[in-house]
């Protein structure tokens, strides 16, 4: 594949492990797909996106059903799909909780609903962040000159 070839052309083994953004708001299924395929181990980063989905309407419901928090939701979905799932948070209390995810399950049906919660506009916005963050962490003179701007969205 291109991006193998990348790293072998400059001297580097493929990855084991890719640590990229993965929750049900930013679940690129094709990225991710492609890197399972390569045998690349996903962690999931930003797996409980920063505290911002916490009061979202199907986190709070499920986690009534399930009586869990809207975290641990989040953090029983990563597990479910597979991806290693490794929470940050400087609480002792909240690193409790965001490891109590392995006593209960998620239904099929629940799992489905969370993936559909990635939305064409969200992928857009991840889309235009990843372009402007390339251009601020790898260009040398400030142009786009060089830089690898073709990406996998989805």
């Amino acid at each position: 594949t291109l991006v193998e070839q990348e790293l072998i052309d400059a001297g580097c083994a493929p990855p084991a492990v890719n640590q990229i953004e993965i929750n049900p708001f930013l679940y690129r299924k094709q990225t991710i797909d492609y890197f399972r395929g390569q045998g690349v181990v996903l962690q999931s980063y930003r797996s409980l996106r920063d505290g911002k989905a916490m009061d979202h309407p199907t986190l709070v419901e499920m986690g009534k059903a399930h009586q869990k928090s809207p975290a641990q939701i989040l953090g029983r979905w990563c597990v479910q799909h597979g991806f290693v799932y490794m929470p940050k948070s400087v609480k002792i209390e909240r690193m409790v909780e965001n490891g109590e995810v392995f006593d209960f399950e998620l239904s099929g049906e629940e799992m489905e609903e969370l993936d559909g919660l990635t939305t064409p506009e969200t992928l857009t916005a991840f889309e235009g962040l990843y372009r402007k963050c390339v251009n601020r962490d790898t260009t040398k003179d400030g142009t786009m000159e060089g830089v690898k701007m073709d990406i996998t969205i989805g």
